[in-house]
């Protein structure tokens, strides 16, 4: 006897665009790089858990921007042990000096996405 399944839905994961400061929930993909609907730029893979910040935020965005750019991403505490992601931008060179091994930094440092401070 054959059972026909229905397709188990897709989830969906957070991307952010640095540049008109907006995000969407992309479909998972081989290339966690894509084009920004909005304005043409990139977006980047930032987590399921990513929570986004006001566009006017500027300095919420530049926290999450820096963090990004130290290799981290932002999926669920639930399964990680370590110290909670930085509230403030003015904490994250030493959140990011004192955790080099934090559970949340799952890439490899990349400097070009570092924000003008």
């Amino acid at each position: 006897m054959q059972v026909n399944r229905m397709p188990s839905p897709q989830y969906l994961i957070a991307h952010a665009c640095f540049d008109c400061r907006k995000s969407f929930k992309v479909a998972p993909r081989p290339d966690p790089v894509a084009v920004c609907p909005s304005c043409g730029g990139t977006i980047y893979e930032m987590g399921r858990s990513f929570k986004v910040p006001p566009a006017k935020d500027l300095e919420q965005w530049a926290k999450v921007q820096a963090l990004f750019a130290a290799g981290f991403r932002f999926f669920s505490y639930r399964s990680t042990s370590g110290p909670s992601l930085p509230d403030r931008l003015a904490d994250v060179d030493a959140f990011i000096g004192d955790n080099p091994a934090h559970p949340l930094r799952v890439a490899a440092p990349n400097n070009s996405f570092k924000p003008n401070r």
